[in-house]
């Protein structure tokens, strides 16, 4: 009977210690692949983390490049309006410049020469002509036909015959609209040769 029980005993142990080994060994195993999961799983989210930082920075980068867009749009508009201004002052003071003249003596003294000579070069009857010109000027020329033209033609003259067929526009306000395309385009060049004098200062 005690040999029995010795056997059942040594059965037992033998038993005992092939499970603890094999329940040692499936626990190292769990551990193992527990930790690759884990390992994974850090890998994984370490790699998400990255994008996101990457997707971050690149938000950033073309919120900052918008931005930049837009400062360099609203200076370039900014620019574009101060030289508007300035074209358009520099226009004002032509104007003005020109109606000073206009009332100068020299002005006068040469108004109806200067029509006579656009007769002349037109080869046209100075009698089958009406000349327009401003009301300030209508008694300082000696024509039988003449009108007053609106004050906003500044001074000079306007040819046409009678049947109003044809008519030649030598006023100044004429002659600076047609300048006023290459004075703005003067003006610009000399703004952008300042601006580039500065920049290399």
């Amino acid at each position: 009977m005690l040999d029995i029980e010795a056997k059942l005993s040594s059965f037992r142990k033998m038993v005992w210690g092939e499970e603890k080994e094999q329940s040692e060994e499936e626990l190292y195993k769990s551990t193992e692949i527990n930790s690759k999961i884990v390992s994974d799983k850090k890998l994984e989210l370490d790699e998400k983390l990255k994008e996101s930082i990457r997707d971050r920075e690149a938000f950033a980068k073309s919120k900052k490049n918008e931005s930049l867009s837009k400062k360099e749009a609203d200076a370039k508009n900014n620019i574009y309006v101060h030289r508007q201004f300035l074209v358009e002052d520099l226009y004002k003071r032509i104007v003005d410049k020109l109606r000073a003249y206009t009332a100068s003596d020299v002005y006068k003294e040469n108004l109806n020469s200067k029509i006579k000579n656009s007769i002349k070069s037109l080869s046209l009857n100075a009698e089958d002509l009406i000349i327009g010109v401003v009301e300030k000027d209508l008694d300082d020329i000696d024509f039988i036909n003449k009108e007053a033209i609106p004050n906003e033609y500044i001074g000079g003259y306007i040819i046409s015959n009678k049947d109003r067929e044809f008519r030649y526009n030598f006023t100044y306000l004429n002659k600076l609209n047609m300048k006023k395309y290459e004075v703005g385009k003067k003006l610009n060049e000399l703004l952008e040769s300042e601006s580039f004098n500065e920049s290399k200062n």
